[in-house]
């Protein structure tokens, strides 16, 4: 096979990805939970028989707390791997020959490094988005572009703070064994119950940690702000605690860093935001390998959550 070669068959390859790939499948995932989170009494009554297996009283208080607090750490995940989705596809594209490959079995912990530091700001993103250098002679046309840009900026910038706070999280939960969905150890009463069902009972999402603090610190999974929160604080726990730490064998929480603030709609509003993203980031890239004539085409954020975009065009002499 001549490079010419390979360079067809990519294009065709790569083309048919595209057409296959639903750039919105985890923003729906996060909307479903969203739904089954205000819904869960109605959803989940079907499955009482079921559910009262698992707790001690009807099965309410199971939907009430652990299925509660599940859900948030699922959509939690959710984000985090469609974060993980847009900087793989970033990636890949960077490799136009290879983009199968490197899509199809590219290593997550590379993924998780690039994007832990990653820097948004206009070299990078103008890149890594396929967003051209070209000044545009009517300079209404050009502020649209620089504030398109600002805004792209912006988005990417939102993608790599949220999955450095809360990758943590999905890391736990990844594993199971780490998240505690019933963080006390009690099941919630008869009282707790309609709290819940009139929504005064927020979600309390955790997981576990174990390491010392000061390693816990240097990797960022704890911080004096937030308090130290232990359970299982017994008689027997309580006099060796510096010992059990210098193990990293000891019990600690760790709590999601927008406490209190913390809530269904910020996940929501991410998946919006990651939507938008590998969007543009699609859209530019297959206007980059295959343009449909002799205008090159972009495209930049408008509204993340309308999901409308700038459309750019310009002609490239001698191309």
């Amino acid at each position: 096979m001549t490079p010419e070669q390979r360079k067809r068959a990519s294009l065709d390859l790569t083309l048919t990805y595209f057409r296959s790939y639903f750039k919105e499948w985890r923003l729906a995932k996060v909307l479903t939970i969203e739904k089954l989170i205000k819904d869960r009494y109605d959803f989940y009554g079907s499955l009482l028989p079921e559910i009262k297996k698992w707790g001690e009283h009807d099965g309410t208080e199971t939907i009430a707390q652990e299925i509660h607090n599940g859900l948030y750490h699922d959509a939690i995940s959710q984000c985090i791997q469609y974060i993980e989705d847009l900087f793989a596809l970033m990636e890949a594209t960077k490799k136009k020959d290879y983009f199968i490959r490197n899509i199809v079995t590219y290593k997550a912990g590379k993924i998780t490094e690039k994007i832990k530091s990653y820097k948004a700001n206009n070299t990078t993103v103008s890149k890594d988005f396929y967003i051209p250098d070209v000044k545009f002679p009517d300079s209404k046309d050009q502020q649209e572009i620089t504030d398109g840009v600002d805004r792209l900026i912006e988005l990417v910038d939102d993608q790599v703070k949220f999955y450095t706070k809360y990758w943590f999280f999905y890391n736990q939960y990844k594993h199971g064994l780490a998240v505690p969905m019933r963080p006390f150890g009690n099941t919630y009463n008869e009282d707790q119950v309609k709290k819940d069902m009139n929504g005064e009972m927020p979600p309390y999402v955790v997981a576990y940690d174990n390491l010392n603090i000061k390693a816990a610190t240097s990797k960022g999974r704890f911080g004096f702000k937030m308090g130290l929160m232990m359970p299982g604080f017994t008689d027997n726990v309580r006099p060796f605690i510096g010992d059990l730490e210098k193990e990293n064998n000891f019990l600690r929480f760790v709590f999601p860093p927008d406490t209190p603030n913390f809530d269904i709609d910020l996940l929501v509003d991410q998946a919006y935001k990651t939507r938008a993203c590998i969007n543009i980031l699609v859209g530019n890239y297959t206007n980059e390998i295959a343009p449909e004539d002799e205008l090159r085409k972009f495209q930049l954020p408008i509204d993340y959550k309308k999901n409308t975009a700038l459309n750019c065009s310009y002609k490239v002499e001698n191309d």
